[in-house]
């Protein structure tokens, strides 16, 4: 089935003066926006202004942009991650972005390439290149400046035209902007600040060392965006499919080896799901020299190791040779050794629940689980390459857009609300006779306002109440205080939504 393009051409004269004439007005562009959204104290909602930003540069830099699906596909990914940075910036949402200007970047320039995993790692290669990409724009400017019959900077003229052709627009939008100001005072108020904050960056430019060292750093990371190297004529090693295992001496011998392995491999895991099965699923009394703790906790860091080394050895043994691989027997012990490492996977998901219910939810449990979903979903992938015999390359693609899409997804949750809610949830559920830890709830900051105004009103406990109370009297304060002087560029949705809610609570 064919993708439809649709192709968007940007006239403009051949050769390396339009080039230079595009690139450097883009450099210059790139490095304004990085300095009025990044040069500040705390960049928050400004970094997914920036990224959208940025991606506009690196698209309209483009002589020739083919917007097929996948490149519509990226720019509304790019967009909704951008305006997530804007409710809530986290780990995830940063890797996010960064991902994807990388992956669109590399799709839009290096279409000769295959798409995918070809022309994303060539646009990393062409960041480690950066050095020679600007010993390149040097030599090319000065080649144009002094040895030309032309200068490079009268390619600028185009952007002067564009220039020329929204000014009216903009002009009139402006003029009808100031009479709509006088009726919408939400909307007065909106432009209010926009203007202060462009006022304020203009009058914040100075030229003090470490200033300029970040425009420096901008225009040096934004070039290979703007204007990778050219794309290689020859595959690169690392974009080739890997070649199977050396050909054995005896493919008999090296069945019945791998055979044997993964015999003995699954009378192993049996063993350890059956004494699972017994002490942890049915939930039997340990023996006696065996704690609680080390079961459910402690195992749980080894018995994850263990699952992620027979990955990577089912992956290692069905990478020999066909004649190895598809022997039917093989391939039948290897479906059933991963059947067992899902069981261990699920007895690692319990552990983390029984732990959960002793000891209460945390972030880092969260994301535990997570990562347990992740490796889950490597194996199903490791499941259908065994047993349709799939290339390696496309287990690593497919692992590597599984977990794009966890980090893509988990960026959108409110994890700490999640993680504060159910801590509190189970307290009242012991009828308040299980312990809280009230310091970790009270550092989930206000995504977790809300449940520490419940252990507020709880009454059978007015020592954990008072305490939640009195914290919640603070975090009024201080709520007050950054409502009225947080920056627009430091604004983020969901904690401004907590701190309102807090500000007119009655506690």
């Amino acid at each position: 089935m064919e993708t439809s393009t649709v192709i968007i051409e940007t006239p403009m004269p051949n050769g390396s003066n339009a080039r230079l004439g595009i690139l450097l007005p883009s450099l210059l562009a790139a490095t304004a926006l990085a300095d009025f959204c990044l040069w500040r104290d705390n960049p928050r909602l400004s970094i997914g202004l920036f990224a959208i930003g940025f991606a506009a540069i690196i698209l309209l830099n483009r002589p020739r942009v083919r917007w097929t699906r996948r490149t519509f596909c990226l720019v509304a990914l790019l967009l909704a991650a951008a305006v997530q940075s804007a409710i809530d910036l986290c780990f995830s949402n940063g890797l996010v972005l960064v991902a994807l200007t990388f992956v669109l970047a590399g799709e839009t320039f290096y279409e000769s390439l295959p798409s995918g995993w070809s022309r994303w790692s060539e646009t990393l290669w062409a960041m480690l290149k950066t050095p020679g990409r600007w010993f390149w724009l040097v030599t090319e400017t000065s080649k144009q400046m002094y040895h030309g019959t032309s200068s490079p900077w009268r390619g600028c003229g185009k952007v002067l035209r564009a220039m020329g052709i929204i000014a009216p627009g903009l002009m009139v939008t402006i003029f009808f902007g100031m009479i709509l100001a006088h009726g919408n005072a939400m909307f007065a108020n909106l432009t209010v600040g926009v203007a202060t904050a462009v006022e304020n960056w203009f009058l914040s430019l100075n030229l003090d060392f470490w200033h300029c060292l970040f425009w420096a750093f901008a225009a040096w990371t934004a070039l290979p965006f703007l204007q990778p190297s050219p794309a290689p004529e020859t595959q690169r090693f690392w974009t080739m499919e890997m070649p199977t295992l050396p050909a054995p001496l005896s493919e008999s011998t090296t069945r019945l080896q791998s055979f044997v392995m993964l015999a003995l491999l699954n009378g192993l895991f049996c063993c350890v799901n059956t004494l699972d099965a017994i002490y942890l699923w049915a939930r039997q009394q340990l023996p006696a020299n065996v704690s609680y703790s080390s079961f459910v906790h402690q195992g749980t860091a080894s018995l994850i190791v263990a699952v992620i080394f027979s990955a990577l050895l089912l992956a290692g043994m069905f990478h020999q040779v066909r004649a190895v691989a598809s022997w039917q027997p093989l391939r039948l012990l290897g479906m059933l050794w991963i059947a067992q490492n899902m069981i261990l996977l699920g007895g690692v998901f319990l552990r983390v629940k029984l732990y959960v219910d002793a000891y209460d939810l945390s972030v880092t449990r969260v994301n535990l689980v997570f990562f347990l979903t992740l490796v889950t979903v490597g194996f199903v992938l490791l499941a259908i390459r065994v047993w349709w015999q799939r290339p390696l390359g496309w287990l690593l693609n497919a692992n590597l857009l599984a977990t794009f899409f966890l980090f893509y997804t988990v960026q959108f949750l409110d994890t700490e609300r999640l993680v504060a809610d159910y801590n509190v949830k189970l307290w009242q559920a012991s009828n308040q006779q299980r312990n809280l830890d009230l310091p970790y709830l009270e550092s989930l900051g206000p995504p977790a306002f809300d449940a520490l105004e419940t252990v507020a009103q709880s009454g059978p406990h007015p020592g954990i109440g008072d305490d939640a109370r009195n914290d919640l009297l603070a975090e009024r304060t201080a709520a007050e205080n950054t409502l009225s002087h947080t920056p627009w560029a430091s604004i983020q949705w969901r904690s401004r939504y907590y701190l309102r809610k807090l500000a007119i609570t009655a506690i």
